[in-house]
């Protein structure tokens, strides 16, 4: 489905994690070797990270020009969350579920 946060929330998020020192912006899905050469200069990048789901386009492997200079990294997904069923959870809340001690003064 799409995405649920816009870019400047995913760039925050990313951000905010204690490994992360710099977010570059605005990257193309599918870097070339010649993009991928200059933002590693440019940016003093070490590692290229994506969760260690497959990303597939049109047959190919979004990261392999990453994978083939070794400078790819994976972080695995987390075992019991999934998008789909929090998002599923939200839809499913009443104003009741924000009730507390079965208060009925909303």
């Amino acid at each position: 489905g799409a995405p649920l946060m816009n870019d400047e929330e995913r760039l925050a998020m990313v951000k905010s994690c204690k490994f992360v020192d710099q977010v570059v912006p605005d990257c193309p899905y599918i870097m070339n070797k010649d993009y991928l050469d200059w933002v590693i200069r440019e940016h003093n990048i070490d590692y290229v990270v994506h969760g260690d789901d497959p990303c597939i386009v049109d047959g190919k492997d979004v990261y392999a020009t990453a994978k083939e200079s070794g400078r790819f990294r994976t972080i695995p997904r987390t075992d019991g969350v999934s998008t789909t069923d929090i998002v599923g959870r939200m839809l499913l809340l009443t104003k009741e579920h924000h009730l507390h001690g079965g208060s009925e003064n909303v």
